[in-house]
């Protein structure tokens, strides 16, 4: 159950961060603190030695950058899909 719930928060995070990157319609602090949540998660399941949470850490890094700084569209566009479809993977999986 609690996958799912991390699936679901995936592609939240993954919506909201297209949304911010590519329209810019979400407040700077809301995608900071989405980043931040994102890099705790993936600092908490590193311990499994897991690639998807070192994953995690590197979109985190980008998206917490990415609150400060304008990012390339091709960079926001790779994180929103990556962490949508672990977030899908993790729904059906």
């Amino acid at each position: 159950m609690i996958i799912k719930i991390l699936g679901i928060l995936d592609i939240f995070i993954g919506l909201c961060f297209w949304l911010f990157g590519i329209f810019n319609i979400i407040p700077k602090s809301f995608i900071l603190i989405l980043g931040l949540f994102l890099l705790v998660k993936g600092i908490i399941f590193i311990t499994g030695l897991s690639v998807t949470s070192f994953l995690d850490i590197i979109c985190a890094v980008i998206i917490i950058t990415g609150s400060s700084i304008v990012l390339p569209k091709i960079v926001v566009i790779l994180v929103a899909i990556f962490l949508i479809q672990k977030g899908v993977f993790s729904l059906f999986g």
